[in-house]
Protein backbone atom coordinates (compact mmCIF):
# COMPACT_ATOMS: atom_id res chain seq x y z
CA UNK A 1 0.00 0.00 0.00
CA UNK A 2 2.04 3.13 -1.03
CA UNK A 3 -0.62 5.91 0.36
CA UNK A 4 -3.32 6.13 3.24
CA UNK A 5 -6.89 5.03 2.16
CA UNK A 6 -9.56 7.40 1.10
CA UNK A 7 -12.22 8.18 3.83
CA UNK A 8 -14.81 5.84 1.90
CA UNK A 9 -15.41 2.61 0.93
CA UNK A 10 -14.61 1.17 -2.68
CA UNK A 11 -17.77 0.34 -4.80
CA UNK A 12 -18.55 -1.14 -8.28
CA UNK A 13 -20.89 0.61 -10.93
CA UNK A 14 -22.04 -1.40 -13.48
CA UNK A 15 -21.34 -0.60 -17.26
CA UNK A 16 -25.08 -0.85 -18.62
CA UNK A 17 -25.04 2.60 -16.26
CA UNK A 18 -23.07 4.17 -19.00
CA UNK A 19 -24.69 1.98 -21.75
CA UNK A 20 -27.82 3.56 -21.07
CA UNK A 21 -27.69 6.59 -19.11
CA UNK A 22 -24.23 8.67 -20.52
CA UNK A 23 -23.86 7.57 -24.18
CA UNK A 24 -27.24 8.65 -25.18
CA UNK A 25 -26.77 11.90 -23.65
CA UNK A 26 -23.36 11.93 -25.57
CA UNK A 27 -25.45 11.08 -28.60
CA UNK A 28 -27.58 13.71 -28.13
CA UNK A 29 -25.20 16.41 -27.07
CA UNK A 30 -22.87 15.80 -31.15
CA UNK A 31 -26.10 15.38 -32.79
CA UNK A 32 -27.46 19.00 -31.69
CA UNK A 33 -23.74 21.16 -31.23
CA UNK A 34 -22.17 19.13 -34.19
CA UNK A 35 -19.88 15.89 -34.45
CA UNK A 36 -16.51 17.69 -33.99
CA UNK A 37 -17.86 18.87 -30.31
CA UNK A 38 -17.16 16.43 -27.84
CA UNK A 39 -17.85 16.06 -24.14
CA UNK A 40 -14.24 15.61 -22.38
CA UNK A 41 -13.42 12.70 -19.90
CA UNK A 42 -12.64 14.65 -16.51
CA UNK A 43 -12.78 11.48 -14.05
CA UNK A 44 -13.19 8.07 -14.59
CA UNK A 45 -12.01 4.46 -13.10
CA UNK A 46 -13.04 1.26 -14.93
CA UNK A 47 -12.10 -2.01 -13.09
CA UNK A 48 -10.72 -4.45 -15.50
CA UNK A 49 -10.09 -8.37 -14.59
CA UNK A 50 -11.35 -11.61 -14.56
CA UNK A 51 -13.65 -11.16 -11.65
CA UNK A 52 -14.69 -9.09 -8.79
CA UNK A 53 -11.82 -11.07 -6.19
CA UNK A 54 -8.99 -10.48 -9.19
CA UNK A 55 -9.01 -6.75 -11.68
CA UNK A 56 -6.90 -3.88 -12.14
CA UNK A 57 -8.23 -0.51 -12.58
CA UNK A 58 -7.35 2.41 -14.86
CA UNK A 59 -7.88 5.87 -14.90
CA UNK A 60 -8.70 8.72 -17.57
CA UNK A 61 -4.90 9.66 -17.96
CA UNK A 62 -4.30 5.79 -18.42
CA UNK A 63 -6.86 5.78 -21.16
CA UNK A 64 -4.50 8.50 -23.10
CA UNK A 65 -1.56 6.05 -22.61
CA UNK A 66 -3.90 3.43 -24.37
CA UNK A 67 -4.13 6.34 -27.15
CA UNK A 68 -8.17 6.68 -26.42
CA UNK A 69 -9.31 9.58 -27.11
CA UNK A 70 -10.30 10.97 -23.45
CA UNK A 71 -13.37 11.81 -24.06
CA UNK A 72 -16.75 10.28 -23.79
CA UNK A 73 -16.90 8.96 -27.43
CA UNK A 74 -13.33 7.89 -26.46
CA UNK A 75 -14.44 5.80 -23.75
CA UNK A 76 -17.53 4.34 -25.54
CA UNK A 77 -15.40 2.96 -28.08
CA UNK A 78 -12.81 1.86 -25.52
CA UNK A 79 -15.62 -0.22 -23.55
CA UNK A 80 -17.31 -1.62 -26.73
CA UNK A 81 -13.89 -3.15 -27.93
CA UNK A 82 -12.79 -4.67 -24.50
CA UNK A 83 -16.60 -4.85 -22.99
CA UNK A 84 -15.50 -8.74 -22.16
CA UNK A 85 -12.60 -7.84 -19.87
CA UNK A 86 -14.38 -4.47 -18.11
CA UNK A 87 -16.18 -5.33 -14.75
CA UNK A 88 -17.32 -2.20 -14.41
CA UNK A 89 -16.21 1.34 -13.28
CA UNK A 90 -15.69 2.56 -9.96
CA UNK A 91 -15.17 5.51 -7.05
CA UNK A 92 -12.67 7.92 -8.88
CA UNK A 93 -13.28 11.09 -6.50
CA UNK A 94 -14.04 11.88 -3.02
CA UNK A 95 -15.30 15.27 -2.29
CA UNK A 96 -14.40 15.91 1.42
CA UNK A 97 -16.68 19.28 1.58
CA UNK A 98 -19.75 18.05 -0.13
CA UNK A 99 -19.54 14.37 0.98
CA UNK A 100 -19.92 13.23 -2.26
CA UNK A 101 -18.16 10.28 -4.28
CA UNK A 102 -17.67 11.18 -8.14
CA UNK A 103 -17.90 8.07 -10.11
CA UNK A 104 -17.87 9.54 -14.01
CA UNK A 105 -17.42 13.43 -14.72
CA UNK A 106 -16.85 15.29 -17.95
CA UNK A 107 -18.24 18.43 -19.70
CA UNK A 108 -18.12 20.61 -22.17
CA UNK A 109 -17.17 24.69 -21.97
CA UNK A 110 -18.27 27.80 -24.17
CA UNK A 111 -20.78 25.96 -26.50
CA UNK A 112 -22.77 28.53 -28.11
CA UNK A 113 -23.34 32.43 -26.98
CA UNK A 114 -25.60 31.83 -24.40
CA UNK A 115 -24.52 28.09 -23.34
CA UNK A 116 -21.13 28.57 -21.11
CA UNK A 117 -21.07 24.73 -19.78
CA UNK A 118 -22.80 21.42 -19.51
CA UNK A 119 -21.40 18.77 -17.46
CA UNK A 120 -22.66 15.28 -16.73
CA UNK A 121 -21.80 13.77 -13.11
CA UNK A 122 -21.95 10.10 -11.45
CA UNK A 123 -21.71 10.86 -7.78
CA UNK A 124 -23.14 8.82 -4.73
CA UNK A 125 -23.60 11.57 -1.64
CA UNK A 126 -23.35 10.18 1.53
CA UNK A 127 -26.15 12.80 2.60
CA UNK A 128 -28.13 10.30 0.49
CA UNK A 129 -27.92 7.25 2.47
CA UNK A 130 -30.62 7.21 4.43
CA UNK A 131 -32.82 8.06 1.61
CA UNK A 132 -31.91 4.73 -0.11
CA UNK A 133 -31.92 2.82 2.96
CA UNK A 134 -34.88 4.19 3.15
CA UNK A 135 -36.81 4.19 0.17
CA UNK A 136 -34.77 2.17 -2.15
CA UNK A 137 -33.39 -0.83 1.00
CA UNK A 138 -30.00 -0.39 -0.80
CA UNK A 139 -27.05 0.35 0.83
CA UNK A 140 -25.77 2.64 -2.06
CA UNK A 141 -27.40 4.67 -4.57
CA UNK A 142 -26.31 6.84 -7.71
CA UNK A 143 -27.50 9.81 -8.97
CA UNK A 144 -27.10 11.12 -12.44
CA UNK A 145 -26.54 15.26 -12.62
CA UNK A 146 -26.46 16.98 -15.98
CA UNK A 147 -25.34 20.56 -15.19
CA UNK A 148 -26.37 23.30 -17.69
CA UNK A 149 -24.77 27.16 -17.45
CA UNK A 150 -26.52 29.54 -19.58
CA UNK A 151 -26.97 32.75 -19.73
CA UNK A 152 -30.84 32.32 -21.30
CA UNK A 153 -33.31 30.13 -20.15
CA UNK A 154 -34.85 29.48 -23.34
CA UNK A 155 -31.79 29.51 -25.89
CA UNK A 156 -32.22 27.66 -29.14
CA UNK A 157 -29.52 25.29 -28.62
CA UNK A 158 -30.40 24.32 -25.06
CA UNK A 159 -34.31 23.92 -25.66
CA UNK A 160 -33.01 21.66 -28.87
CA UNK A 161 -30.50 19.24 -26.25
CA UNK A 162 -33.69 19.01 -23.51
CA UNK A 163 -36.36 17.68 -26.52
CA UNK A 164 -33.06 15.12 -27.40
CA UNK A 165 -33.09 14.00 -24.32
CA UNK A 166 -37.15 13.95 -23.61
CA UNK A 167 -36.73 16.44 -21.37
CA UNK A 168 -40.04 18.81 -20.29
CA UNK A 169 -38.26 22.12 -19.62
CA UNK A 170 -41.79 23.80 -19.49
CA UNK A 171 -42.65 21.49 -16.75
CA UNK A 172 -38.84 21.45 -14.89
CA UNK A 173 -39.01 25.19 -15.13
CA UNK A 174 -42.15 25.45 -13.70
CA UNK A 175 -41.56 22.87 -10.77
CA UNK A 176 -37.86 24.87 -10.00
CA UNK A 177 -39.98 28.11 -9.62
CA UNK A 178 -42.56 26.46 -7.07
CA UNK A 179 -40.20 25.16 -5.04
CA UNK A 180 -37.70 28.30 -4.34
CA UNK A 181 -40.85 30.55 -4.03
CA UNK A 182 -41.86 27.07 -1.47
CA UNK A 183 -38.71 27.48 0.54
CA UNK A 184 -38.01 31.02 0.56
CA UNK A 185 -42.05 30.89 1.96
CA UNK A 186 -41.12 28.38 4.48
CA UNK A 187 -38.02 29.67 6.02
CA UNK A 188 -39.30 33.52 6.15
CA UNK A 189 -42.77 32.58 8.32
CA UNK A 190 -40.58 30.10 10.24
CA UNK A 191 -37.95 33.08 11.50
CA UNK A 192 -38.31 36.76 11.41
CA UNK A 193 -34.79 37.18 10.62
CA UNK A 194 -35.05 35.00 7.85
CA UNK A 195 -37.68 37.15 6.42
CA UNK A 196 -35.85 40.73 7.62
CA UNK A 197 -32.72 39.54 5.68
CA UNK A 198 -35.08 38.63 2.43
CA UNK A 199 -36.73 42.23 2.47
CA UNK A 200 -34.03 43.86 2.40
CA UNK A 201 -31.86 42.42 0.02
CA UNK A 202 -35.31 42.52 -2.37
CA UNK A 203 -35.74 46.04 -1.75
CA UNK A 204 -33.08 48.18 -1.40
CA UNK A 205 -34.34 51.20 -0.58
CA UNK A 206 -36.38 50.19 2.55
CA UNK A 207 -34.17 51.00 5.17
CA UNK A 208 -33.15 49.00 8.78
CA UNK A 209 -36.30 50.63 10.42
CA UNK A 210 -38.73 50.16 7.48
CA UNK A 211 -38.21 46.08 7.36
CA UNK A 212 -38.28 46.78 11.49
CA UNK A 213 -42.09 48.16 11.16
CA UNK A 214 -43.10 46.11 8.69
CA UNK A 215 -41.84 42.66 10.70
CA UNK A 216 -43.00 44.15 13.47
CA UNK A 217 -46.43 44.87 12.19
CA UNK A 218 -46.36 41.37 10.82
CA UNK A 219 -45.79 39.54 13.71
CA UNK A 220 -48.25 41.48 15.80
CA UNK A 221 -51.31 40.38 13.48
CA UNK A 222 -49.43 36.84 12.47
CA UNK A 223 -49.92 37.61 8.73
CA UNK A 224 -48.43 35.03 5.81
CA UNK A 225 -45.42 35.92 3.78
CA UNK A 226 -46.88 36.82 0.95
CA UNK A 227 -48.95 39.86 2.71
CA UNK A 228 -44.95 41.19 3.71
CA UNK A 229 -43.96 40.65 0.31
CA UNK A 230 -46.82 42.81 -1.14
CA UNK A 231 -45.94 45.36 1.60
CA UNK A 232 -42.65 45.58 0.97
CA UNK A 233 -43.14 46.11 -2.70
CA UNK A 234 -45.93 48.64 -2.60
CA UNK A 235 -43.46 50.82 0.32
CA UNK A 236 -40.62 50.09 -2.35
CA UNK A 237 -42.85 51.40 -5.29
CA UNK A 238 -43.75 54.47 -3.13
CA UNK A 239 -40.67 55.20 -1.98
CA UNK A 240 -39.40 55.47 -5.21
CA UNK A 241 -42.20 57.61 -7.15
CA UNK A 242 -41.36 60.22 -4.20
CA UNK A 243 -37.88 59.87 -4.98
CA UNK A 244 -38.16 60.60 -8.76
CA UNK A 245 -40.43 63.31 -8.18
CA UNK A 246 -38.69 64.90 -5.45
CA UNK A 247 -35.79 65.35 -8.15
CA UNK A 248 -37.86 66.80 -10.58
CA UNK A 249 -38.79 69.63 -8.34
CA UNK A 250 -35.33 70.25 -8.06
CA UNK A 251 -33.73 69.78 -11.59
CA UNK A 252 -31.78 72.92 -11.20
CA UNK A 253 -29.59 71.99 -8.91
CA UNK A 254 -26.37 70.37 -9.49
CA UNK A 255 -25.92 66.68 -10.16
CA UNK A 256 -24.24 66.12 -6.35
CA UNK A 257 -26.58 67.95 -5.27
CA UNK A 258 -29.22 65.62 -7.13
CA UNK A 259 -27.92 62.56 -5.82
CA UNK A 260 -27.22 63.72 -2.46
CA UNK A 261 -31.25 64.46 -2.24
CA UNK A 262 -32.23 61.08 -3.74
CA UNK A 263 -29.94 59.21 -1.29
CA UNK A 264 -31.37 61.49 1.43
CA UNK A 265 -34.72 60.44 0.41
CA UNK A 266 -34.47 56.78 0.50
CA UNK A 267 -32.86 56.83 4.23
CA UNK A 268 -36.23 58.89 5.04
CA UNK A 269 -37.74 56.15 7.47
CA UNK A 270 -41.14 55.43 6.17
CA UNK A 271 -44.50 56.59 8.51
CA UNK A 272 -45.70 53.71 10.88
CA UNK A 273 -49.51 54.84 9.21
CA UNK A 274 -47.78 54.22 5.83
CA UNK A 275 -46.83 50.31 6.57
CA UNK A 276 -50.30 49.87 7.88
CA UNK A 277 -52.05 51.12 4.71
CA UNK A 278 -49.78 48.46 3.06
CA UNK A 279 -50.85 46.17 5.40
CA UNK A 280 -54.37 47.13 4.75
CA UNK A 281 -54.59 47.24 0.66
CA UNK A 282 -52.10 44.01 1.02
CA UNK A 283 -54.84 41.72 3.38
CA UNK A 284 -57.29 43.42 0.18
CA UNK A 285 -55.19 42.70 -2.44
CA UNK A 286 -54.37 38.84 -1.75
CA UNK A 287 -58.61 38.56 -0.22
CA UNK A 288 -57.10 38.10 3.17
CA UNK A 289 -59.89 39.56 5.57
CA UNK A 290 -58.75 40.36 8.82
CA UNK A 291 -58.33 43.07 10.69
CA UNK A 292 -54.83 45.03 10.69
CA UNK A 293 -53.98 45.66 14.60
CA UNK A 294 -51.74 48.37 14.72
CA UNK A 295 -50.40 51.22 17.01
CA UNK A 296 -52.71 53.63 18.89
CA UNK A 297 -50.97 56.66 17.67
CA UNK A 298 -51.77 56.35 14.39
CA UNK A 299 -54.91 57.49 13.05
CA UNK A 300 -57.69 56.21 10.69
CA UNK A 301 -57.26 59.52 8.45
CA UNK A 302 -53.71 59.25 8.48
CA UNK A 303 -53.97 55.65 7.13
CA UNK A 304 -56.56 56.21 4.61
CA UNK A 305 -54.77 58.92 3.27
CA UNK A 306 -51.51 57.03 2.62
CA UNK A 307 -53.80 53.63 1.23
CA UNK A 308 -55.02 56.40 -1.28
CA UNK A 309 -51.68 57.34 -2.30
CA UNK A 310 -50.65 53.96 -2.51
CA UNK A 311 -53.84 52.41 -4.82
CA UNK A 312 -52.31 55.23 -7.08
CA UNK A 313 -49.38 53.88 -7.72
Amino acid sequence: MLSDPEPYESSMADLKILEEEIFPINQAFQKVFGIDKELKLNSIKLAIGSNYNDYVTIGENDLIKFEVKPTLSGLMRFIKENKESILGFLDCEYISEEGNVIYLSCGKKNLSDNITSIKVLILASMQQRGFFLQQEHKYYGLQLYLIIESRKPNDVKLLELLRELDIDWELVYFRRKLAIHDWTEIECERNSENLKSYLRAKFETLNYFDVNNIIRLIVKNQLPFKVAQKMASLLYKMKNQRSTQFQDNRYQESSYQEDQIQQDEYSITLKKAEVAAAAKLACAYLGIQKKIKYDRDISDAEILKYETELTNI
